[in-house]
């Protein structure tokens, strides 16, 4: 292997290293911005579809169902999950968003929108209700409503 080919190797290897690092910490930001996305999006098809209002509430309850479905899709696992949640309670004007039935249906929906299966749906429902035997109930009725 020549000097030339040797540095060429070490710069595609740097390369990959670069890229990784940046699609990690990409993801984390990511992640963390999924909420502004799906309320975004949420926003922009509301809009369309002006001729039936649809209240705070629905749209919040859509918001948390897109977002649980993309942030189970990406495979993301870390505790970031509850921390959107309360950023976009907070961007729909809901202040006690753990308290809100529609949270939790819509985790059930967005799980049920994640083609999860009955295990996963245990795992999550005992991560994220932390053993509160009503939200795990709205989440497995928000989840039986998409399945």
């Amino acid at each position: 292997m020549s000097v030339r080919s040797g540095i060429r190797a070490c710069a595609v290897f740097g390369a990959v290293v670069l890229a990784a690092a940046n699609f990690a910490c990409s993801f984390s930001y990511s992640s963390g911005s999924l909420s502004d996305s799906v309320e975004s999006s949420s926003d922009s098809s509301s809009s369309v579809s002006s001729s039936s209002p649809e209240s705070n509430s629905a749209k919040y309850r859509k918001d948390v169902e897109s977002y649980t479905q993309a942030f189970v899709t990406a495979g993301a696992g870390d505790g970031s999950f509850l921390y959107g949640l309360g950023d976009l309670a907070r961007k729909r004007g809901i202040t006690d968003w753990e308290s809100d039935d529609d949270t939790w249906l819509g985790i059930g929906r967005g799980l049920g929108r994640a083609k999860i299966d009955e295990t996963q749906l245990g795992v999550y429902q005992q991560h994220w209700a932390g053993g509160d035997a009503e939200k795990s109930k709205l989440i497995r009725k928000g989840f039986d409503e998409i399945r």
